[in-house]
Order: structure tokens, then C-alpha cells, then sequence
């Protein structure tokens, strides 16, 4: 009796991981079919210098007219200086909010800081835009690097301090008694035991912010100009007028590099995980 009940459940079961398998699997599909597409795109011949809705052929000389595209390789630049720098300042400042979001010892402080993190998250990248560029305009601050910088580093911030805070929890706090019983003051066991336990969260962090500030595109088309331009803002711009197949080249590079940022970070959270998992088991 209790077998042949359990039969339909079981079967139920299945049926229902191959459905939820099957909508994963079209899901996915729908989100990177254009990718797919894009990147295909970006070895067609075209026609007259053009992209054309018919595959016309193979080639590969679009990757070297967009590398020999003096206004793309400037976008290409720009977005890397900023990105490194807008990763920097995330580092240093999301490891230490996410550190705090674990570790400070006043829970209201803890919750306040928890807030403002997502907020940083959930806040409209058009809403974040638009209110940089009234305050810049307001307090006549001409657009540059640095506003660019300063209007795409928040969220990269949140970003990071979310992934530093699963390293830190995953910290045995014996390992700061220990640092305590041998001698080291608060700093020093931050420094010399935590700091070292937490490099592959801090490292993730820092690919992942530097990722979405390369690839951020809404707060960027409100604080660039013609002298500051990301990559991410000339592309869209060049779908207006018609884009050569050496746009597609350029986003197909871009994707590539996104991606191999993304699996690196991807690792180094694994590595995290397992760590945290390898704690709890020797405790």
C-alpha cells in the first residue's frame, strides 16, 4: 500500500524536474540566442561596409578594422581605465562594507549597512543616471573620467561587499582568538589571519565589479561625452546609423572577455564555498 502510494508521488516528482529542466533549458536559450546571433554576425561579410540580414559569408577581416578603428580602440581605452578604476575603489570599499555587514558588533549598524547595500542594488540605474547628471549640472561639474568613474563605482560596490560578506561568513572566529591568544592586536590578525582567508572572495569581488562597470551601459549614456565615451555607449549609438559587421566584431570581443571575467569570478566563489564548507566540517 505505502509502495504504490509512493509510485505516483515519485513519478510526479520526475515529471516535474523534466518540465523545470525543459523551461531552464528554453529560457536559456531565449536569453543567449542573440548573443549566439551577434557573435556569428561578426564574421559575415556584409555588403558595401554594412551588416546585412543574410549571412553572405565567412571572414575575419572585421576584427581587424574595429581594432584599426581609431574612435572604437579610444571608446575601448576608456572603458578599461575606467573599469579598473571604478574595480579598485570597489575593492577596497566593498570588502571593507562587507566585512562590516559580518563583523561590526553594533547590530544597528549592521542592518543600516545591509540596507544601504541594497539599495545600491535595487535603485534604477536610470534614477542613479539622471540624478548624477542634475547634481553635476547643478554643481557645475564638468563631465570627465572621474564623474564617469564616480557614477558607475556604487553599484560595483555593492556588488563586491556581497560576495566579501559570504567569505566572511564562512570564517571560523576561533581564527581571531587565536591570532588574539598569540599577540596580535585587532589590525593585525585583520591583516595577517582574515585578509589571507578572504583573498578568493576579494578577487571574485573584484572581477565582478570590474565586469559590471566595463559592461554598464544606462549610468555611463548619462555621464559620457564626446570626449569620454565608453564602449558600451558607442555601440548602442552605432546601431542608429547602420552598423558594419566590425561593431558585431567588437561585441563578440567584448562578450568573450566578459565571459572569461565571469568564469574566473565564478571559480574563485566556488573556492569560497568549498572553504566555508571545509570549516564547518572540521568544526
Amino acid at each position: 500500500m505505502r509502495a504504490a502510494a509512493r509510485g505516483p508521488a515519485t513519478t510526479g516528482q520526475r515529471a516535474s524536474r523534466v518540465l523545470l529542466m525543459l523551461w531552464y533549458v528554453l529560457v536559456v536559450a531565449f536569453m543567449f540566442a542573440p548573443i549566439v546571433t551577434s557573435v556569428i554576425y561578426a564574421f559575415n561579410v556584409g555588403s558595401l561596409g554594412k551588416q546585412t540580414s543574410a549571412f553572405t559569408g565567412w571572414t575575419l577581416d572585421w576584427f581587424g578594422a574595429a581594432w584599426n578603428n581609431v574612435s572604437l580602440r579610444t571608446t575601448i581605452q576608456t572603458s578599461l581605465v575606467a573599469s579598473f578604476w571604478s574595480a579598485l575603489i570597489s575593492v577596497i570599499v566593498g570588502s571593507a562594507l562587507g566585512y562590516a555587514l559580518v563583523r561590526h558588533p553594533s547590530e544597528a549598524v549592521r542592518r543600516f549597512l545591509t540596507g544601504l547595500t541594497y539599495v545600491l542594488l535595487i535603485v534604477p540605474e536610470t534614477v542613479t543616471g539622471v540624478s548624477l547628471l542634475l547634481f553635476y549640472a547643478v554643481t557645475r561639474v564638468p563631465l570627465s573620467l572621474v564623474t564617469l568613474v564616480l557614477g558607475i563605482t556604487p553599484l560595483a560596490i555593492s556588488v563586491t561587499a556581497l560576495i566579501v560578506r559570504a567569505g566572511v561568513m564562512t570564517l571560523d572566529r576561533r581564527l581571531d582568538e587565536a591570532a588574539a591568544d598569540l599577540g596580535a592586536n585587532p589590525w593585525q590578525a585583520l591583516w595577517f589571519v582574515v585578509l589571507p582567508h578572504l583573498t578568493p572572495a576579494v578577487l571574485a569581488g573584484a572581477l565582478m565589479s570590474y565586469v559590471f562597470s566595463f559592461d554598464n551601459l544606462i549610468v555611463s549614456s548619462f555621464l559620457t561625452t564626446p570626449q569620454v565615451s565608453t564602449l558600451p555607449v558607442y555601440l548602442y549609438g552605432s546601431l542608429q546609423y547602420g552598423p558594419s559587421p566590425a561593431v558585431y566584431a567588437a561585441a563578440a570581443a567584448v562578450f568573450i572577455f566578459t565571459m572569461l571575467l565571469l568564469g574566473i569570478a565564478a571559480l574563485l566563489y566556488r573556492l569560497v564555498q568549498q572553504r566555508g564548507r571545509f570549516s564547518k566540517v572540521s568544526r
